[in-house]
């Protein structure tokens, strides 16, 4: 009795227990239990024990592994498995290459006797024969990391595979030296035991020979000058290595930086220039420029305009010719023309003349791409613009090792290289000291090749310490191949509701700085890193697409970004706008007025060229990279060719950065600050527009609100809602 007693209060607790358990940990602890009962029937059942035995032996362990962490993994943080995808799949990788491996060795005698330590399974992956099973086993470990992440893994082995072909041509080209020297010194030796007959004591013993170089070859093969028992310089071969051979990966300036190495992550790296592609060769063309130009004197002499020129440009894709005005011919006493030189520029061709000859020599020099700057800035010329006859393209890399990058690096700042001027120079600018820039141009015109290669040159000139950046991307499609980079304060935004807050968050930021160069007593960011012991970074805030947020946003987002230009270069806050949609209602006059630096592009009309510039002549541009750079240092806009960097360089520098760990970031906070001036919800002042409108119009909407106050949709949003709460307008 007292042991059934004892039973039944057993049984009586342990149901108290699982009442007092929640549907999870009751599922939990019957998983358990059935996990345990299955091993213990497996261990003590002599078929089931037998079957395990056979199937996967000791392969068991790294499978039971997987699948113990991937039921875990389901059960507590699913989302992992669906995030860390990859490395779940590398993982298995991982868990075959074991069980393969382990049919190799050889096992006692028993059930794993014929299937090795890796069971019946593990001998379909390994097994034998041995040479055949090691292939195997090698295919899966390197297949599986190349099928998991193809761009990272693949940019390693082809440089492994690339310095391997390097090193064994170089060991081709050492052991040829060495049979080319020994076969000399053994022909040496027999032409001197058996001398030529007729040979006279005088002579030399040595016959000479012309090598296929045209160099004397003294019975020691083409290598001439290599003594015997001296070994070949194998450094002397591998510097003439052909072009199709990859060199290894150098600095090029205080631009380049060296790949981590082992034990880096205490500190950034840079990458190095080498990941970009190297620039085109450029043909001669100066003969058919010649040509162009006798053209353009001829064709204005024929419609009475006298014209000599004397500078002639050649850019990648534009050549320059310098027009100087001539001298005006009347008829003289005999009818004859004589040239009249008079005092002063009264007898000079005026240069309205020239201009309105425009189209005649279009039309002489076979183009409608034209076009005529009248007078060149800091030159007594007349710039006749036209398409080169041997376009080139511009690549980033060319520009960013031009000797002015390279300078404009070592002053710090944030470097931008955006292509090559009319005359093949390089145009490199600091956007600290723009401070901001606004690009502009019709679909397909270069915008997007321009954003990248201003992204470029600051990912590889400046660390994620030095530089942050916020990007918003409403197409998504643009910068999204950027995520995941330590610069970035926060993934890009591609939601256009979220910007607002964005926007506000960079003016808290903003204010933060401010407070803290108040505190040490700098005027700018460069007072700042001089005297604290805690520099600050820049941080640039990218905007591909700014017609999307000025059409949702409305006044709001105008108001912030024209703040952000007036106040954040102080503090480092900088900005590049981009769009392709030039009109006024997206390029305001007050967005103009605090961005100087402003880039244009091809676009379709005068009157979108004057809203960027405020002048035209984007309008007659080729497209393609073809811009029109306006800035402080020149009152007129100057003509470039953009630089062009594709998708694989893109992806070869975003790689690099996403395997590279660095120390911690200091945090930029993204989320709302209730001490921050400007209150999310409605001020009085508005209320008070608002609850007069509902007075007079009692079926008020968030649109009409909109129009009438000049408000984003969410603070109309919040209007509607409390004058709902109020009665002023019936609920919804």
């Amino acid at each position: 009795m007292a042991l059934a007693s004892r039973f039944i209060r057993l049984v009586a607790a342990l149901i108290r227990f699982v009442g007092r358990l929640k549907p999870r940990q009751v599922a939990d602890t019957m998983a358990v239990l059935a996990v345990m009962t299955g091993a213990a029937v497996v261990w003590r059942h002599p078929p089931a024990n037998e079957w395990a035995v056979e199937t996967l032996a000791y392969g068991w362990v790294p499978v039971l592994m997987w699948v113990g962490a991937a039921l875990l993994t389901l059960r507590f943080q699913r989302h992992f498995l669906i995030l860390f995808w990859r490395w779940w799949g590398l993982a298995a990788g991982a868990v075959a290459a074991t069980a393969g491996i382990l049919s190799l060795f050889p096992a006692p005698p028993g059930l794993m006797f014929n299937t090795g330590l890796g069971g019946s399974w593990g001998s379909v992956i390994g097994g034998s024969p041995l040479a055949l099973a090691v292939l195997k086993v090698a295919a899966i470990l390197i297949l599986t990391p190349l099928a998991m992440f193809p761009r990272p893994i693949g940019l390693l082995y082809g440089r492994v595979l690339s310095r391997t072909g390097l090193v064994l041509r170089s060991a081709g080209i050492q052991t040829y030296r060495l049979a080319a020297l020994v076969g000399g010194s053994l022909a040496r030796l027999k032409r001197s035991a058996a001398p030529v007959a007729g040979e006279s004591a005088g002579e030399s013993m040595d016959l000479q020979t012309e090598g296929p170089d045209g160099h004397a070859d003294n019975g020691q093969g083409v290598w001439d000058g290599i003594e015997p028992g001296q070994m070949p310089d194998l450094d002397s071969a591998v510097a003439d290595r052909p072009d199709d051979v990859p060199a290894p990966l150098v600095d090029v300036g205080p631009a380049g930086g060296s790949l981590p190495g082992p034990g880096a992550g205490l500190i950034w790296n840079l990458p190095s220039i080498e990941l970009l592609s190297a620039g085109e060769h450029r043909q001669p063309v100066g003969a058919s420029l010649d040509k162009m130009a006798r053209l353009v004197e001829s064709t204005l002499g024929e419609h009475g305009v006298s014209v000599e020129v004397k500078d002639i440009k050649a850019g990648p894709r534009i050549v320059r010719f310098g027009l100087v005005p001539g001298w005006t011919v009347k008829k003289g006493e005999e009818g004859l023309p004589e040239t009249v030189r008079v005092k002063g520029e009264s007898g000079r061709v005026k240069v309205q003349s020239i201009l309105t000859r425009e189209k005649d020599l279009a039309l002489a020099l076979k183009t409608p791409y034209l076009r005529l700057e009248a007078p060149v800035p800091g030159e007594a010329l007349v710039g006749l613009e036209v398409p080169s006859p041997s376009p080139t393209k511009v690549t980033l890399r060319e520009v960013m090792e031009s000797p002015p990058f390279t300078k404009l690096v070592s002053k710090g700042g944030l470097p931008i290289a955006l292509g090559q001027d009319t005359g093949g120079s390089p145009v490199v600018m600091d956007l600290a000291t723009l401070p901001h820039l606004l690009i502009a141009g019709s679909t397909g015109s270069g915008k997007s090749v321009c954003i990248n290669s201003v992204i470029a040159s600051l990912l590889l000139t400046k660390t994620p310490d030095q530089l942050r950046l916020m990007m918003v991307d409403p197409k998504r499609v643009e910068l999204t191949p950027f995520n995941g980079i330590p610069h970035l304060v926060t993934p890009v935004i591609v939601e256009v509701d979220e910007v607002n807050g964005a926007l506000r968050s960079l003016m808290r930021e903003m204010m933060r700085r401010y407070r803290q160069m108040e505190e040490v007593g700098a005027r700018n960011i460069a007072g700042y890193n001089a005297k604290s012991k805690e520099p600050m970074s820049y941080l640039v805030l990218i905007v591909d697409e700014l017609a999307d947020l000025m059409m949702s946003g409305g006044f709001q987002v105008e108001q912030n970004l024209i703040r952000l230009a007036q106040l954040g270069r102080a503090t480092g806050i900088h900005m590049v706008l981009a769009t392709q949609r030039p009109s006024v209602t997206v390029v305001t006059g007050l967005l103009k007025a605090n961005i100087v630096a402003r880039v244009a592009f091809a676009v379709a009309s005068q009157v979108d060229s004057r809203v960027i510039l405020d002048m035209v002549g984007a309008e007659k541009l080729l497209g393609k990279g073809d811009m029109l750079l306006l800035s402080n240092d020149s009152p007129k806009p100057r003509r470039v060719q953009g630089t062009l960097v594709n998708d694989p360089e893109i992806d070869r520098v975003v790689e690099f950065w996403l395997k590279q760990q660095g120390p911690p970031l200091p945090e930029i906070a993204m989320g709302e600050d209730e001490d921050f001036e400007e209150d999310d919800g409605p001020d009085d002042s508005l209320l008070d527009q608002a609850r007069d409108l509902a007075l007079s119009n009692p079926h008020l909407s968030s649109s009409f609100l909109e129009r009438r106050l000049k408000v984003g949709a969410q603070r109309a949003g919040q209007i509607i809602e409390q004058l709902e709460e109020e009665g002023l307008v019936p609920m919804r």
